[in-house]
């Protein structure tokens, strides 16, 4: 009910404001005319150019009717500013789309400050109008509150919000067996205990009932079955990610409601193609055309300083947490002990042009070739040794998670500047942060995003690389 209401004064607002911009688009087009001959173009055009506004006006989400409710001036004028700058955008746009002669640059100049000022008028006035006008008499929803002392106060702000959509809050009454406080919020007296329910539904002519948490099955039934009786409405607050401590994703398909631990935008096929295809298309050239430079240069360097193999194949856990062979440049001297040791700061097993390399993050370019195999990403969590992965998990619950997507040469944790030895747990804990946010807000502009400041560290390292 509450989201009708909220959608509804949105597209009111929207369509409202669409009208008053036709109206001074055709009344500042006609005083131009009357005072300004050459202004003059044909009625049709004028028509399509009007049709054509309405793009700027089609999106009315519901938080932005709220947001302007109870915005500052500043943030009104912004707000407009940005409407304005999208109608100054679109008009130009179809000028330039059908060629026309007849509109003059004095009159799309001299409209935008007009059409600025008016749509601040209507951001300012309109919001509490609509609201007031709307939901007036007996569209007034008054609304009794159930829940503990702290959930109401935690959700006072809320509820508060929604008083412009016809919520008037009457009061609030405790969960059941719990005792009646004395004060609990200011505009929201106790009425009585739960037990007292019904009574204090009639007594308050409450028409809508919010039970700040989910009950218990007897208690659901019971007021199910009370609010139909009474005809109230009856709202429940889906509390399941306080009480799992978790955020959670709520799905539906094929007729199943579904519950879910997060997004996974990479589940897509299309994504998982996008993502690729820009694998692809920056691992070619890489393999092609600068390996084959790093390979003779990493390999003088070695030869001078730590004889050996060119590359280091080592085991380290993937996809969906199956293990494969990683490819790196040899950065340590040969058999230099227990590789599943951590490098440290000034580790001695790391030759000087190892350390070099380590730090400016090219012992990592042989991982490309990881990429075209299909076993990594450019951009994902970075694959950690078997014992390392034991040892995280333990240590962590989300660790595991991270196997959802395909590994990668680098990740939003390493340009967050998470990377290095895991010296103490908080570190292990925002190392698995960032990897979770990626993989729950997974898109084209974040992977560039992470690429891009990849390569600003190639030039100038972190002090958390080596």
């Amino acid at each position: 009910m509450i989201s009708y209401r909220a959608q509804g004064l949105g597209m009111l607002h929207s369509t409202l404001q669409y009208a008053s911009a036709t109206a001074l688009l055709w009344a500042w087009q006609f005083t131009l005319g009357w005072l300004y001959r050459p202004s003059l173009f044909p009625a049709e055009r004028l028509a399509a150019y009007t049709i054509f506004m309405a793009f700027a006006f089609a999106f009315h989400p519901r938080q932005r009717f709220l947001h302007l409710l109870k915005a500052s001036p500043v943030e009104r004028f912004r707000f407009t500013f940005r409407q304005t700058a999208l109608v100054f955008s679109i008009l130009p746009l179809f000028v330039a789309a059908i060629k026309d002669q007849s509109i003059s640059r004095a009159f799309l100049f001299s409209f935008f400050p007009l059409l600025f000022g008016l749509l601040y008028w209507t951001n300012t006035r309109l919001p509490a109008f609509l609201s007031a006008f709307a939901f007036r008499g007996a569209h007034q929803q008054a609304t009794l509150v159930v829940g503990s002392p702290e959930q109401v106060c935690q959700s006072a702000p809320w509820l508060r919000r929604k008083e412009a959509y016809g919520l008037h809050m009457v009061g609030c009454i405790p969960l059941p067996g719990e005792p009646v406080p004395p004060t609990v919020d200011a505009k929201l007296p106790c009425l009585g205990a739960f037990c007292d329910v019904e009574c204090i539904l009639k007594t308050h002519h409450a028409t809508q009932l919010i039970v700040l948490e989910v009950p218990t099955d007897e208690d659901i039934y019971f007021l199910a079955a009370l609010c139909d009786r009474l005809g109230v409405r009856l709202l429940m607050v889906n509390d399941l990610p306080n009480r799992l401590h978790m955020p959670l994703v709520f799905t539906e398909e094929d007729g199943l409601q579904l519950i879910g631990l997060r997004q996974e935008p990479l589940e897509c096929p299309a994504n998982r193609l996008m993502k690729r295809a820009l694998d692809l298309v920056i691992a070619l050239p890489v393999v092609l055309f600068v390996l084959p430079v790093t390979n003779l240069a990493v390999a003088l360097f070695q030869r001078r300083q730590a004889p050996g193999p060119l590359f280091y194949f080592q085991r380290r856990t993937g996809f969906h947490n199956e293990e494969f062979l990683i490819c790196k440049y040899r950065t340590m001297r040969v058999n230099n002990g227990n590789e599943a040791e951590q490098a440290t700061q000034d580790d001695p097993r790391i030759f000087p042009a190892g350390r070099w390399l380590r730090s400016h993050s090219l012992d990592e370019l042989p991982q490309f070739l990881n990429v075209l195999k299909g076993e990594m990403s450019i951009v994902g969590p970075r694959p950690h040794l078997p014992e390392h992965s034991i040892t995280f998990n333990n240590a962590t619950r989300d660790f595991k998670i991270r196997a959802f997507i395909k590994p990668g040469i680098t990740g939003l944790a390493q340009v967050e500047g998470f990377r290095g030895e895991v010296k103490e747990l908080k570190n292990l804990t925002d190392r698995i942060r960032s990897d979770l946010y990626y993989l729950e807000n997974w898109s084209l502009s974040l992977e560039w995003k992470i690429i891009v400041k990849t390569a600003r560290q190639l030039i100038h390292p972190p002090k958390s690389a080596y």
